[in-house]
């Protein structure tokens, strides 16, 4: 069964993350939170200026809740406080924290009582309680075990 995840951040990072996450048969992304428009959330992750035009399609809804990737619903939401977002409701066990804005294991703490068991940041977190992994360096000491790991850079 794969892991669901939640995607936090929809900018270049964040999308590209989905895009690369979307082919990953362990992973199910569930729901997208950004402060964009779902309209254009749908359109950028389709369309990127340098990676070119993604082979699926991708559709907003008319209502501005949700989109489909080859038909997959993907819900949307545009909350600025993620404690917001009913994490249990849909099901995430796993974010992609891809904002740039929580950068402490302090700000990060929250998605863990909301019932998330992993949270992936894309930027560093630079202090202990977190697993900054650089591939190629480190990427061994990574287990199931780490609740909270980045990838050490954006």
């Amino acid at each position: 069964m794969p892991v669901k995840c939640l995607v936090n951040g929809f900018g270049r990072i964040g999308r590209l993350c989905f895009r690369y996450a979307w082919d990953d048969p362990e992973l199910e992304i569930v729901h997208v939170n950004d402060v964009c428009s779902c309209e254009s959330a749908a359109y950028l992750v389709q369309y990127d200026s340098v990676h070119g035009t993604w082979s699926k399609s991708v559709v907003a809804a008319e209502d501005s809740q949700s989109f489909t990737v080859d038909g997959k619903l993907v819900t949307f939401s545009q909350e600025k406080d993620f404690t917001k977002i009913d994490f249990a409701s849909l099901g995430v066990d796993m974010v992609m924290e891809c904002t740039g804005k929580f950068l402490t294991v302090k700000t990060l703490q929250p998605y863990f009582g909301m019932g998330v068991k992993q949270v992936v940041v894309s930027a560093p977190v630079k202090e202990d309680g977190a697993l900054n992994v650089v591939l190629g360096c480190n990427h061994q000491k990574l287990t199931t075990d780490h609740t909270l790991v980045t990838n050490a850079s954006c």
